[in-house]
This record gives C-alpha cells, sequence and structure tokens, in this order.
C-alpha cells in the first residue's frame, strides 16, 4: 500500500491514477486544494469556504451574537421562583474558563465550531479547587465510539504528543442531526458543500475575467488597410491620446469609411451580480440569517427588518442558544434543581418609545414593578419602595365587587404606601364625599 493510500484528512488523498506509475507530478490534482469536491469541480473546505464574504458573515453574525448575551445560573425554588446563583461554580467557569481566553472569545470560537465543522470540543481540567476549559480546534481530534457507547477523543495538536481523553475529561457538543451516534453534521461540508463550491467557482472565474481578460474596450473597422504598422500604431496611439484621460467622452471623428464597435462587458451583461446575489442567499439559509443582518437590504424596509430582527432571535438564535444551554445542564449542573440560561431580553428590545410604553403599560397593570423595570434599563433600584406592584382603583378580583367603594381602596392603599416608607408618617388623608 502506497504512502498517500493510508493518509486520511477529512477524505481519502488518493490520486485518480490507477497505478503508481500513472501518476504524472504535473497532474492539477497535486496543485488544488484538500477538500470536498462540489459539482462545480471546487474543493470545499472549510478555509476555502471561509474566504466567499457571505460564509464568512454567517458564522460571525452568530458567534460574536451568542458571545455578547449575558449568561446565569439559576435555581429552582418553590413553585416557580427561581434564585440567580452568580456564585456557583459553573457560573464562574463560563465567565472565566481558562487562564487565556475572557467568556466571550470561549463562546465565540464555540458557536463557529458548531457552525463551521459541525462539533466543540472543550479539554476539563483541575485547576485546585477550581475548573478550566480548554478548546480543542475540530481539526485536531478524532471522536471514537467504545464498546459502552461512551466516547472518547484522540488528541493530535501539533508540536505536543498524541492523547485521549475520555467523556469525564471533555465537553463535546455535537450538531445534529448527529452521523453514527457521535459526529455532528457540518453546515459548509455537507450541507451547503454545492452551494458554497458554486461561489468560489463564480469568485475564481470572476477573478480569472478580470485578471486574464483579452476584449477591448473598443474595436475599429475599415474597409481598406493602413499603408504600414506603423501608420496602424500611430492611429491608436492619436486615438487614445485624443480620447483618453481628461478627453473621456468628448466626440470624436472617423474618416476613410472607418466604423467603431463597443465590445467591453459591464458587471450586469456579465451577470455577475445578479448570480453572486443568488448564491450568497442561498448560503444565508444554511444557516437561517436574515438578509439584513448581511448587508443584503434590496428589498428591505424599516419594518419588515424589525420583524426580521425578532425571528432573527427566536428562530435562528432559539435554536443554537437551546443546544448550549441543555449540554452545560446535562454536563456540569443537577438538571432538577439548577439550569443555565442565556438572556437574550437586549436583543428583544424595541426603540426607547416602544419600551418606555410597554413599561406604562406593564406597571399599570401591575405585573412589573419600579425596580423590575429598572433593573431591565441596567439601573439601580429605589429602594423598598421600588418592589411595590399597584393596581388600577376600579379593578377588584371577582366576586368581591360592593366590598370596597374606590375611597377605602385608595385609603388602604395609602396606609400600604406609608408602611412601606413610600410617604412620610405625617401625611393627612381628607376624604372628599
Amino acid at each position: 500500500m502506497g504512502l498517500f493510500s493510508m493518509i486520511g484528512l477529512g477524505g481519502s488523498m488518493q490520486a485518480n491514477a490507477s497505478s503508481p506509475g500513472a501518476r504524472n507530478p504535473a497532474d492539477d490534482f497535486w496543485y488544488g486544494r484538500v477538500g470536498k469536491a462540489s459539482a462545480a469541480g471546487v474543493k470545499v473546505s472549510i478555509e476555502s469556504a471561509r474566504t466567499v464574504p457571505v460564509v464568512r458573515g454567517c458564522l460571525q453574525v452568530l458567534s460574536e451574537t451568542v458571545a455578547g448575551l449575558s449568561f446565569s445560573v439559576f435555581e429552582r425554588g418553590e413553585g416557580d421562583q427561581r434564585r440567580k446563583r452568580s456564585d456557583h461554580p459553573v457560573a464562574r467557569l463560563l465567565a472565566n474558563p481558562n487562564s487565556r481566553e475572557t467568556s466571550y472569545e470561549f463562546f465565540a470560537n464555540l458557536v463557529d465550531d458548531l457552525a463551521s465543522h459541525g462539533r466543540f470540543l472543550a479539554e476539563r481540567q483541575s485547576w485546585g479547587r477550581e475548573e478550566r476549559l480548554w478548546r480543542i480546534s475540530p481539526d485536531h481530534f478524532r471522536v471514537e465510539m467504545l464498546p459502552d457507547r461512551s466516547l472518547r477523543f484522540r488528541i493530535t495538536e501539533p508540536g505536543r504528543p498524541e492523547r485521549v481523553l475520555l467523556d469525564d475529561d471533555a465537553w463535546y457538543i455535537p450538531l445534529p442531526p448527529v452521523q453514527d451516534g457521535m459526529t455532528g453534521r457540518s453546515p459548509i461540508l455537507q450541507d451547503g458543500v454545492e452551494a458554497i463550491g458554486a461561489a468560489l467557482a463564480l469568485q475564481r472565474y470572476a477573478n480569472s475575467f478580470f485578471a486574464n481578460d483579452a476584449t477591448p474596450p473598443v474595436i475599429f473597422t475599415h474597409k481598406g488597410n493602413f499603408a504600414d504598422q506603423a501608420s496602424k500604431e500611430n492611429f491608436l496611439s492619436a486615438w487614445q491620446r485624443f480620447f483618453g484621460g481628461r478627453n473621456r467622452h468628448k466626440p470624436g471623428i472617423l474618416e476613410y469609411g472607418m466604423g467603431a464597435q463597443q465590445l467591453a462587458h459591464s458587471n450586469e451583461q456579465a451577470q455577475f451580480l445578479e448570480t453572486r446575489k443568488e448564491l450568497w442567499l442561498d448560503i444565508s439559509r444554511l444557516w437561517r440569517i436574515p438578509p439584513h443582518k448581511l448587508g443584503i437590504l434590496d428589498k428591505a424596509t424599516f419594518s419588515n427588518i424589525e420583524h426580521q430582527s425578532l425571528e432573527f432571535v427566536t428562530d435562528t438564535l432559539g435554536p443554537w442558544l437551546e443546544l448550549i444551554e441543555r449540554s452545560v445542564n446535562k454536563w456540569f449542573l443537577d438538571g432538577a434543581r439548577e439550569y443555565f440560561e442565556f438572556n437574550v431580553a437586549s436583543l428583544l428590545r424595541g426603540d426607547i418609545k416602544t419600551r418606555f410604553e410597554a413599561y406604562a403599560i406593564a406597571r399599570q397593570w401591575g405585573w412589573l414593578s419600579v425596580n423590575e423595570i429598572r433593573r431591565l434599563e441596567n439601573q439601580n433600584g429605589i429602594g423598598r419602595g421600588g418592589d411595590r406592584f399597584i393596581e388600577p382603583l376600579n379593578m377588584v378580583p371577582v366576586g368581591n365587587a360592593g366590598q370596597k367603594d374606590g375611597t377605602s381602596r385608595a385609603i388602604a392603599f395609602l396606609r400600604d404606601s406609608v408602611e412601606a416608607g413610600d410617604v412620610p408618617r405625617n401625611t393627612r388623608v381628607t376624604h372628599v364625599a
């Protein structure tokens, strides 16, 4: 067996030659990219896919948006009560995963690995009483399944000896649908190989077209002949001199029955722009990214962008966040009593007028307090009085009509406010008939 028949890196590296003697060192195979070939004849790899602007844009939108979210560990209490546990070891671990990365960098890499390779792996290390998480690049590990259906990970990082991690030593997330029970599905190398391959082929064709095009912008026709080569060159030189540079677009005159024909191709005529735009839309659908997030604003209006932004949070980000949250709950927390959650409230906030109108309605109908509203705006509370909820005076529980008139309810409310410290105790209450 030859050397190249034993090497595999995301696929076979064997040449198409039927025998070693048929291998030609000048064959294009040896100078091409390693990757999965598309129908367009372009080999698609993770790195080559990133050279397509819309692919890089999709990965950035997903990874940077998730990395910028705040997160917390919560503990379930009685009924629907929950308590935020900022001091929980898992909250501290994810806020400071290791000595080099911040939580932003860690989660950005996590989502990027999932969205590109379809899998993420981090090594769990104990550092004294604290735990550390170190990301392993998807290019540097291989997943293996043991007879008891547990997984182990063979790590081959550059400059370090090969090592093996077991389930207890690693945090592994495959992107569904999971293949063979252990490998996630790559949006680039599997689902998007044809669309991305076509985009790469278009880029290469466009580059070749503009770099090697030999089409002159204007061609002259003449019924006769120039006297010699020098006369022909003098005519072309004179034409460039009189109608080039600052003299562009000035009218000209052709004599002796000469004619001119324009041969230049515009981008629109070559259909580069339309084809590229359609390919970009197809690629953005791989990750369900709204076009306006990638700068494609052809059919965008203020109204539909606002709704698309909400759909981005619920339909695009939601499944990614759920995947990460449930993985943290399974491998790090007691899922019955504690849970991890990202806070997407900042992404769902409207403009200031819409926000304040919503706060006013919530405050008026008694399901948000002043302190809760101020916390949503990242402001400090106003003390115990800000924790009170209010209720319209003309609203009473069902079946209690007539038990308290409006004045009695107002006095009861004021008495409660005095006890809470909202108003001074020497406040006089005057009954008006």
